[in-house]
């Protein structure tokens, strides 16, 4: 057998759960281990070097951030291929960067042979950052990669490294297809998940370089086909339905256009009446100003006169007015003071002042003194009156006058010290006035008192009294009557005083209030004799203003009879100047008018030139007085004009709802307007338009979808030079074995209906529904219909859509079975089978034909202990004639590989090893036993 090139070993270092791990890609090897001790994980390791893509990459549903961290958690995880190459062996690395790197990890390779020797050193694994100069202390010049560059250079592509080292082993037809030879190997090496769509999709991915890869959305295609066709019928039918709109549209054109040139021809004229009007209008103005200027003037010279009139009327009435009050205020006077005089008023007002002074200065001093003591006040008053009534009455002959006989004078004095009333207060306690040493003896000498007076003291038997503190009765002689008169008479006085005070203090409010209408009674009596004196200055002066009043009475008569004369004059001149302006008024009123028409004029906005205009060619004649009138009619028409615009658009607006739009892109409104009343002259030729429409239509979309039927045919052909070369090779335990490619029939016999209906429109054949062969357009209809409906079910129609798959399996017997889905086959082995030829085949379709025998690709089969020894044999050596090494993976070992390959477990099971010397030769002899 010829030697092939390719992977020949795989190593991990601390990674994956393995302290180190070295598997044999050149040879069939049986990977054996109990269940989830991690011989996927060993396996899935060469998606990393060989994929490298990792959004091309897939790992039994982990996503990539855990992936990367279960495969480089440090910076002392590598993933080593060695390739044994025509030009010698390589090693292919992916070396972890650790956590603080995120989980990253990085690509290298070297000349050389894989030792795992040379990524430790002192029996530790070398860190990343040291294993370049480690590497060149050992004799080799590593190179580190991109996965941009890894990928080129396993397959031949160009890099800045093609001097320094060469990687090719994956030798495809064009490097572009690496995308699809990744996705396939991937499944390659899961196969337990290829099933019927992946190799549906791979079929497609390896052979789309012959197919035009046309994504059609057919309903899209349709419409835009047909949608001038259809927009074009619908269009057609409006243009039957609406026509008696349309032949509204075009009467309403025709008097539109007669309107147009009535309105021409008056417009100018109307200019030149207005510009006539407004010479008009200035010479009436001011001939009428002219007018009122002279009879304002007039007016004027009448109000000045009427003005003095009326003021010299004011002025006599203000006096007689004035005169009237006077003579009212004397006959009052004269009523009032008819039968009095000054001196009677005098006095009345002297004795009414005397009354108010007198209340006034009682309620004064009684202000503060209480009823007690002014009873008080006046008792001792009384008293004082009394006594000096006694002396004045006994003046001549009293006991004074007698004791004066006998005595001296001074003699007298002391012992009138006796009689003093205050004797009586003086006390009796011990050093007072009064000493009594024996009571008896005292009471029986009071009656000698008055031989006991001597020197200023009484003594009696048995006491003595100092009289010294006492006065001297004072006694009047014969000689002081008058004093004592007047004495009697200040007394009385004072007696009459304390009384009235004593009567306001018993009632003080009550004599305030007589006080108070004292002075009002006080101040009419002073303004009575004020109007007294008026009185007499009105008298004397009485005659004058009688004969003043007849004066004024005679002026006044003579002034209203000019005034009246005044106003009879301006009354005729008010009536010319009312007739006046009431022609200002009118002529006013008239040019409003013609303001407010023209105004209103709408010819400015209106085109009366362009389109059809229809010439008028009546006389035109204007009247001044009627032009208000004849503007307002041009106005009405101008207005009818333009609601004929409206109509006509609305008219136009109505027929283009219901769906005739084709003539809106015309340049002008007329053409547009004018070819849509031809339409309707020409039914006939707008049918056939259509109908030529749609057969241009169909065959858009036939030339559209025609790809995809082609690409169908194209890919029928490759498969059946594909299994052709199946047939070729000795399949396993099969006899035969082939892939078909199963046509849905509804979906292309629909695509071969449009097609040949198209080719019979390019032969001449009709569309029109009432053509002998309308009943291709009912198929189209049909087919039309089913491809829209599975165009939109799939957002649009691929070569993929097209087709089914299928697979027919020939066992040794000669039994011919065919299988929808790979999972649906009899017997494990044979889904195995199906799944492995299937991707190898594909592979190996898109390697060099010439190099695609020289080198090997690992296969990964899970469970292979399901599958018996003879169809293992079969396996092995069916893959191995294709180029393919496969690799079981089982708890128990297969012993039909060339190699037994069991993972022991070391630290408690914590960390999982494989060594070379683990290793298990299978030799030939065995497996026959």
């Amino acid at each position: 057998m010829q030697q092939l090139h390719g992977l020949s070993k795989l190593a991990l270092l601390n990674t994956a759960g393995y302290a180190k791990c070295v598997i044999p890609l050149d040879k069939s090897s049986s990977i054996c281990a109990p269940n989830n001790t991690g011989k996927s994980s060993v396996i899935n390791a060469l998606q990393f070097p060989l994929i490298n893509d990792l959004r091309l990459t897939e790992w039994d549903g982990h996503d990539l951030e855990e992936t990367r961290k279960f495969y480089f958690n440090s910076d002392q995880s590598y993933i080593l291929l060695e390739a044994d190459l025509p030009h010698g062996k390589v090693v292919i690395g992916v070396a972890g960067l650790g956590k603080i790197a995120g989980f990253a990890h990085q690509f290298f390779c070297y000349n050389g042979t894989l030792n795992l020797d040379d990524f430790t050193d002192n029996k530790r694994i070398v860190k990343y950052t040291r294993l370049f100069n480690h590497l060149k202390d050992k004799g080799f010049n590593p190179i580190e990669l991109k996965a941009q560059e890894l990928n080129s250079l396993l397959i031949g592509g160009a890099t800045p490294f093609d001097g320094d080292i060469n990687l090719r082993m994956i030798p495809l037809n064009n490097v572009s297809d690496a995308a699809t030879y990744k996705e396939i190997f991937r499944r390659m090496l899961n196969l337990h998940k290829l099933g019927a769509s992946d190799v549906k999709r791979f079929m497609m991915r390896v052979f789309e370089r012959h197919m035009s890869n046309a994504h059609v959305d057919f309903y899209e295609v349709w419409q835009r086909a047909f949608d001038k066709v259809n927009r074009a019928r619908r269009e057609l039918n409006a243009l039957e339905t609406m026509q008696e709109p349309i032949a509204a549209l075009e009467s309403m054109l025709e008097h539109q256009s007669a309107l147009k040139g009535k309105l021409g021809a008056y417009a100018p004229k109307i200019d030149l009446a207005l510009a006539e009007f407004d010479t008009f209008y200035e010479d009436q103005h001011a001939t009428l100003a002219e007018q009122l200027e002279e009879i304002t003037q007039e007016k004027e010279e009448f109000e000045q006169k009427q003005r003095l009139y009326v003021q010299q009327s004011r002025d006599i009435e203000r006096k007689l007015t004035e005169l009237a009050a006077w003579f009212n205020d004397f006959d009052a006077l004269h009523g009032e003071f008819e039968l009095t005089n000054s001196a009677t008023l005098q006095s009345d007002l002297k004795a009414l002042k005397q009354e108010y002074e007198a209340l006034s200065h009682s309620l004064k001093s009684a202000e503060g003194q209480s009823l007690h003591t002014l009873d008080f006040r006046i008792k001792e008053t009384q008293k004082q009156i009394k006594s000096l009534k006694l002396q004045l009455k006994n003046l001549e002959y009293n006991l004074f006058t007698r004791m004066r006989e006998d005595l001296s004078l001074k003699e007298v004095e002391e012992i009138s010290r006796i009689l003093n009333p205050d004797l009586l207060s003086f006390a009796t306690s011990n050093g007072g006035e009064i000493n009594i040493d024996d009571e008896d003896a005292f009471g029986a000498f009071l009656t000698e008192l008055s031989q006991a007076v001597r020197g200023g003291e009484l003594v009696v038997p048995g006491a003595t009294i100092s009289l010294k503190k006492l006065p001297v009765v004072q006694m009047q002689s014969g000689a002081d009557k008058a004093q004592l008169s007047e004495q009697l008479a200040s007394l009385e006085r004072s007696l009459d005083d304390l009384k009235a005070q004593r009567e306001v203090a018993a009632d003080v409010a009550g004599k305030q209030a007589e006080r108070d209408a004292l002075y009002e009674q006080l101040m009419a009596q002073e303004a009575a004799l004020k109007r007294f004196e008026q009185y007499q200055v009105m008298q004397r002066s009485c005659d004058a203003q009688q004969a003043l009043q007849e004066s004024l009475n005679g002026e006044q008569e003579e002034v209203d009879a000019h005034l009246s004369e005044v106003q009879q004059n301006a009354a005729g001149i008010a009536d010319r100047r009312a007739i006046i302006n009431s022609k200002k008024e009118a002529l006013e009123r008239q040019k409003a008018r013609l303001q407010q028409v023209k105004s209103e004029r709408l010819d400015h906005t209106l085109d009366f030139i362009s389109g059809k205009v229809t010439p008028y060619l009546i006389d035109i004649t204007f009247d001044l007085d009627a032009l208000a009138d004849t503007i307002h009619g041009f106005n009405k028409d101008c207005q009818e004009l333009r609601n004929f615009d409206i109509n006509v658009r609305n008219t136009y607006l109505h027929i283009y709802n219901a769906g005739i739009t084709k003539f809106d892109n015309e340049s002008d409104e007329l053409s547009k307007y004018q070819k849509l009343i031809s339409a309707y002259h020409n039914l006939d030729n707008e049918r056939e338009a259509v109908n030529r429409q749609a057969r241009v239509a169909l065959t858009d979309v036939a030339a559209t979808i025609k790809g995809l039927r082609q690409d169908l045919n194209r890919l029928t052909s490759e498969m059946r030079l594909f299994n052709q070369g199946i047939s070729e090779h000795q399949i396993s335990n099969l006899k035969g074995f082939k892939i078909e490619v199963v046509p849905r029939k509804m979906l292309v016999q629909s695509i071969d209906t449009i097609l040949a209906t198209s080719d019979l429109y390019e032969q001449g054949d009709s569309l029109d529904l009432l053509a002998e062969q309308h009943v291709h357009e009912s198929e189209v209809d049909e087919a039309k219909d089913q491809l829209i409906k599975l165009a939109s079910d799939k957002a649009g129609l691929t070569l993929s859509d097209l087709f089914d798959i299928r697979f027919e399996v020939v066992n040794r017997a000669g039994d011919t079975e065919y299988f929808d889905k790979i999972d649906s086959a009899g017997s494990n082995g044979t889904r195995i089978t199906i799944k492995l030829l299937c991707g190898m085949l594909f592979i190996r379709h898109l390697l060099s034909d010439k190099e695609k025998s020289q080198y090997r690709v690992p296969l990964y089969i899970d469970e292979a202990a399901d599958i018996d020894p003879q169809n293992q044999q079969a396996i092995i050596e069916t893959a191995l004639s294709f180029g393919f090494v496969p690799i079981f993976a089982s708890v128990k070992p297969q012993i039909s590989c060339d190699y037994i390959v069991p993972i022991r477990t070391l630290g408690d099971g914590k960390q999982n090893w494989v060594d070379e010397k683990d290793w298990i030769r299978v030799e030939n002899e065995e497996l026959v036993s």
